[in-house]
Parts: structure tokens; sequence; C-alpha cells
């Protein structure tokens, strides 16, 4: 058709095979295609786009099954991607978008669609100029020439919903969007087909994944927001708020300025900033900046705004994504954002912190939390013994690499694990054992799916044995569909998970681009460590606590810092300082190591500041103290020389003296417990930690067998730098004091009332 040449001639430009005059043409033509089938008949676009998925489905099918060798497996795979390509443009706007979306997905789609598909992004072409400007006139009532010190005809930029031109407006260079012709019509024709598939999807899905999906309501939403998105207006007032929002933030994210006497529902006139798109690879080489760390800072500023401003933008597919010349991160296209309200920014906090922490047993209840299981379904969720599934499918997507990652990962795993069953195979990769090699993880799956269910209280087996080691396989297999089945309405999708795993969908598409093992959980790290040490919240506390404690979290009487957690938190929150401060591309100096005066700033900083850290502080210091001195108290008494008194009784000389009558010779005030050697030894462990993040070598490089050695010189260090600096700030020690008096008053009445 003529859209498929309008297509190739935008190609042909982009390599350089057209003129600019041709391109020009090309745009005016494919404008005056999709107006027209934004006029036509709804039944008419129902059958051209039902026509294209079943042409695509076929296309892709017969190109993995190619044969002829790797080259022509990938020349047909090519061929596909580039009907699909010329399809969805043909198709028009709404089918663009998709397609942009998914060019960003190198973990789910294969190389060959990508790399096509990228052409959505940014290959789409403009139309005229004169349209343009008639266009900017008749919505801001003036000829162009009169609103504008100067109007550049040629776009410096085009995409499916409009096209952007430089111009200068009152002595401002600015970069003026105009909306392509017919948009609203267009969106009317295809939300109408979209509104009767989603009715029929309501209708007829089974649901048997145990997913109480509504279709209807994830189009509504989904209609609502792309209406937004071609109202300029709204886009100027968004843009507008979220940088409002990052006031006092820290956030080296730059949002151009609105002029709103310029600006109208079709026509948007904002600041240029001089930038690169982060996906212009030599230029952002050229400007020497890390690709990863391009990533890592992107993936920042976006947690921000899902969990501190509230305002996210739902659509940051790379082309809204630039790098400016001074080093700042500039975010443009900010028709589509989403609100999310505070609690569920605490929601999401604690899930994502419960996810590095790999508490996966408290993923349940951050599933009520975020919506997607009601509150009056969780005993049903625990008792079905999904959980274990849901713990699974976490655990080996937070190792990185996308799903893709995730099976290769399942796949070798499952090839370790049941080597002895499959020594058979001469090819484990051969149709026959991969067949075994599922059966055997299907069965263990659904074991242990029964087991947790029965242990969470879920009721015996089908079979009416009385756990999961007594049941057979049958049995066990019974007992979960019968679950699963009973609880087909534990799930809902809720509207704002749409928006937002599109957002994060693309850029976990981005680090894959550059990172093929990218892990979009763990990259999280950075902002979650700086944000739960920082807020104040109760419920960040609790986020704190579950990190650097695991499951013993809410029995403070038994709870000791995990060394390894602390660590991790640690080094999340440096790495974060590091990627904010790192804004020209050179090395940070943040992630070396610290010297020993910083250290201890940060500590009596800590210690001076109300928050969950400090009383976190506060606590363990206070009974690694107390800990200790019972355990020199100890060693002191049983170095002490023995006193045989009258009736045989054998006491120490020191401890006859300090305490004539015995009467604390067996008191839990003076013995050590269970939890005071815990804390012993997590603080021996953290002081090891700490001699790399304290400048020095690895604690064990010349450390004794009693532990002497670097990390013994570091904590000397460090303990001299914390008296000395203490002693300047000797105006807060009264107030640390209390606070450290208080929590050795609590612990010491929680040791006297738990009866050891």
């Amino acid at each position: 058709s003529s859209l498929v040449g309008v297509m190739s001639r935008t190609l042909r430009f982009s390599r350089g095979e057209a003129t600019a005059a041709e391109l020009a043409a090309t745009g005016d033509e494919m404008e005056a295609g999709w107006e027209s089938k934004a006029q036509g008949s709804a039944l008419k676009r129902t059958l051209e786009v039902w026509a294209f998925l079943a042409s695509a489905a076929l296309k892709v099918l017969k190109a993995s099954k190619a044969k002829g060798g790797p080259e022509a497996a990938s020349a047909a795979k090519t061929a596909a991607a580039e009907f699909i390509r010329d399809s969805l443009f043909k198709l028009g706007p709404t089918f663009v978008k998709l397609g942009q979306v998914v060019s960003t997905r190198t973990d789910v789609l294969e190389k060959e669609y990508i790399e096509v598909l990228r052409d959505l992004q940014d290959n789409v072409p403009g139309f005229g100029g004169a349209k343009a400007m008639e266009i900017v006139g008749r919505e801001l009532g003036a000829p162009v020439e009169e609103v504008f010190d100067s109007f550049e005809e040629e776009p410096i930029a085009a995409a499916s919903l409009g096209q952007v031109h430089r111009a200068v407006y009152k002595g401002m260079p600015v970069a003026v969007k105009v909306q392509r012709a017919g948009l609203r019509e267009l969106f009317d024709t295809d939300l109408k087909n979209l509104k009767v598939l989603v009715k029929l999807l309501d209708k007829f899905d089974p649901k048997s994944d145990g997913a109480d999906r509504s279709y209807s309501d994830i189009y509504e939403e989904s209609s609502k927001l792309l209406y937004e998105e071609i109202d300029y207006v709204n886009e100027g007032k968004n843009a507008e708020q979220f940088a409002e929002s990052l006031v006092g933030t820290g956030s080296n994210v730059v949002v151009p300025k609105v002029f709103n006497d310029a600006t109208t529902e079709k026509v948007l006139t904002m600041e240029y900033i001089e930038s690169v798109k982060m996906t212009d690879t030599p230029k952002v080489d050229a400007l020497g900046l890390d690709r990863k760390k391009l990533s890592q800072e992107v993936l920042d500023t976006f947690l921000l705004q899902l969990m501190q401003t509230g305002v996210l933008h739902c659509d940051p597919h790379p082309g809204n994504l630039l790098r400016t010349t001074d080093g700042k991160l500039c975010i443009l296209d900010w028709g589509m954002t989403q609100r999310v309200p505070s609690d569920l920014q605490l929601s999401l906090l604690e899930f994502i912190a419960n996810l590095n922490a790999e508490q996966y047993d408290r993923v349940p209840d951050d599933l009520v939390n975020l919506r997607f299981v009601p509150a009056d379904k969780i005993g049903e969720l625990r008792a079905s013994g999904l959980t274990v599934a849901i713990s699974k499918m976490l655990r080996l997507a937070a190792k990185g690499g996308g799903p893709a990652g995730a099976m290769r990962r399942m796949v070798e795993e499952n090839k370790e694990k049941y080597a002895a069953q499959l020594s058979q195979f001469d090819d484990l990769d051969s149709p026959e054992a991969t067949k075994e090699r599922q059966r055997l993880f299907r069965e263990d799956w659904q074991r242990e799916q029964a087991a947790d269910a029965l242990a969470r209280g879920g009721g015996a087996p089908a079979g009416g044995g009385g756990g999961a080691a007594s049941s057979t396989t049958a049995d066990l297999t019974a007992k979960i569909e019968q679950l699963q089945s009973e609880n087909a309405d534990v799930f809902a999708i809720p509207d704002y998970f749409v928006y937002m795993s599109r957002a994060f969908s693309t850029l976990e598409g981005i680090g894959l681009s550059s990172d093929p093992d990218y892990s979009i959980v763990q990259e999280t790290l950075p902002y979650i460590s700086r944000r739960i040490m920082s807020d104040p919240s109760p419920r960040t506390a609790g986020a704190l606590e579950t990190f650097v404690f695991g499951d013993v979290k809410d029995d403070r009487t038994a709870r000791v810092l995990s060394p390894k957690r602390v660590e991790t938190l640690l080094q999340g929150a440096r790495k974060y300082a590091a990627a904010t401060a790192a804004v020209d591309g050179a090395d940070p100096t943040l992630l070396q190591p610290l010297d020993t005066e910083a250290a201890a700033d940060a500590l009596l900083d800590t210690l001076q500041t109300p928050s969950p850290l400090q009383a976190l502080v506060v606590e363990q210091l206070t009974l690694v103290l107390a800990a200790s001195s019972r355990q020199l108290w100890s060693r002191l008494r049983d170095a002490s020389p023995r006193v045989e008194l009258a009736g045989g009784e054998d006491r120490s000389l020191l401890g006859l003296l300090v305490d004539p009558l015995g009467l604390f010779r067996a008191s839990r005030l003076v013995e050590n417990d269970e939890r005071d050697h815990k804390a012993l030894e997590a603080a021996r462990r953290l002081v090891e930690a700490a001699s790399s993040l304290v400048g020095g070598a690895p604690a064990d490089a010349t450390a004794g067998p009693d532990g002497e050695g670097a990390a013994n010189a570091e904590a000397a260090a460090l303990a001299r730098a914390l008296v000395r600096k203490a002693w300047e700030r000797r105006e807060h020690i009264p107030a640390i004091s209390r606070l450290f008096l208080v929590e050795a008053l609590d612990q010491t009445a929680a040791r006297l009332g738990r009866g050891r």
C-alpha cells in the first residue's frame, strides 16, 4: 500500500538514500493516509486489525521454523519483523505506540525483531512544515510570524502523535510540539474496537491461572491516559507539577519550562534544551558517559518518582530520555503520567526492600498492600501453597537477565539438580531429556507447594494423609489443583499496575540493551538503601528492620543485625551517592574506601539525627557494649584466683570481692546468653567488613588467629577518630548518652523479664 511505501522511503532517508524533499512528500502522504483511517468505518478498522494479527502470527511461526542454517533463520525473522513494523505503521498512531513499547524488550523479543521495530521510535516521518505552521496559527489565534520571533519550518523530531519544531519565543529558544491532525477521531475508532474486544475477553477468559483480571477496567484506565496524552495543556501541567515535585530532592533531572501563553490542546511550547538521546551511542560515548551508569541514574530517577514525589512518567521510551551537555538527565513527553498515593508509595518501598532482602515470606502481605490480593483473601493465599511459586519466580527474576534470563537460569539449575535422573540422555537439550526434566521439575514444585500449604494450615492432601511426606504425587497434585480452583478469585490486577509495569518494563529493556544480565531488582538497591536509611516514617522504619534483621525483626528480645545485609545496605547507599554525584561521567570517589574521619562523621551524624536508623544503631551498639562487658567480666572472673570457702564452696577472688554475698553469681545480668554470642559474632564480622569500607585491605589479609590484624587496626583507628570527633561535638553528648541509657534500661528489663 501507499503507507508501506511511505515507511520504505523514510528508512531510505535515514540511511542517506533519499532527499529531504522526498521525505517531506512522504510525511504529507502518511498524514493523509492516517487521516483517512480516522474517517473510516469501525467494521473496516476491526477487520484490518484482526487481519494483521493473524498474518503476523503466521509469519512469526513460519520464521521460527525456517530451515537452512542460522543465516537463513535470521533472514526469515528479519522479514517477519519488517512485515510487523510496516503493518503497525500502516495501522496508525495507536499501533505505532505499541511497537515503540515492545521494541525496548530485548529480553522478550529476538534481536531481529528489536532491530527492525526500533525504526518506529526514530523513523516516523513528520508532516509538512507549512501544515504545521497552519495548525500552530489556528490554535494560537494568530499567524506564526506574529507569535514567534522565528520558526523553523523543518521539524527536528517526529513521532507517532506529533512533531517538534525549533523556534524563538520572546527572545528564548523554544521547542514547539505540534499534534498530528485527526488523532482524536482515530483514537475514537480504535478504542471502540478495543472496547468490544475487552468485553469478549472478560466474558470468555477462563482465568485458569487464578488471576481475577478485569480487562474492562484496564481498558478504561488505558483509554483515559491515551486521551490525556493528546491534550498538550495537560502535558504542560504534568511537566510543571513534576518539576515542582523535584524541589529539595537533590535530583539530577531537568524538565523544560513550559510557556503556557503559547500552549493549547494541540500545540505545546517549551524551553529548548541542548541534549543528546541516550540511544545515540556515538554521541554518548563522545561525551565520556558510562551507559551502564546512565541506566542506573534513570532507574533511580523513576524510583524517586514512584516512591517519593508521587508523579510517575508512564512513557519512558529511549526517545524521551536525554542527556544534557552539562550532565543532567532531561525527560520529555509528559502526556502520560500517573499519581501515586503516599500509602501506595510506602507499600512499593516495602515490597522492593523485601525483594532485595530476599524476604519472600513477606510477599503475600505485600501483595495485599499493593492491592493484588484482597485483605480477606490473605489466608486463602497462604493456604494455597502458591507462596512457593511466587517466591521461586521472584528469586529467579531478581538474578537478572529479564524473563529470558530467568528461564535460562532455571533450565541450567534443573540440569544440575536432576543430573542423576538425566544421566541416560547423551544430549540434555534433546526433546526427550527436556520433557523428562520438565516432568521432574513440575512434580517437585507441586510437592513443595502442597507441603507449604499444609505447613500454613491448608489442610491435609486429598488422599487423606497427615502430611506431605506421606502423600503420593497424585494426592499432592490433586491438592494443589483443588486449592487453585477454590482460590481462582484471589488475584486481581490493580489499574495502576498497567502503567507502572509499562514504565519499568521499558527501563528494564534499556538496562538489558547494555547488559544482558541486568537485574532491575538488584539495581533498585541503591535508591532503596538510601531511602530506608533516611526516611523517618514508621513504615519505612519497618522496611529497614526487615532488611537488616530478617524474620526476627519483630522480636526485640532476640534480633541481631545480619552483617551480610548491613554491608549490602551500606554499599547500596554509597552506590546511590556515587551515582548522583557522578554527573559528568568521571569515576566517582564515593565508591572508594572511606577514610576513618568520614566514617566517624557519618556515625556521629546518625547518632545526632532522630531517625529509624538512629534507633537501630543505638539498640545494637547498646547490645554489643553490654555483651562485651559481660564477656569481659566472665574472662576476668575466670582468670582470678580461686578461693575455697567454708562448706567446700569454690569462688573466684574477684567475684568474692565484688559480690561477697554471691547475689549475682548466676544472674541474667552478668551471664552471656545466646543473643549475646550472636551479637558479638555479628560485631566481629562487621568490623571485618568495615576494613573494606574504611580505607584498608580486606580484613583477613593480615588478621591473626585471635582476629587481630587489619580489621582491629581499622577498628582502633575508627575508635580514636570517634573519640576525638565526639569531643568536638560534646554539646550533643548528653542527648546521645540519654538515648543509650534508656535503651540499656529497656534491654536490662527485657533480660530480667524473659527469665534467663
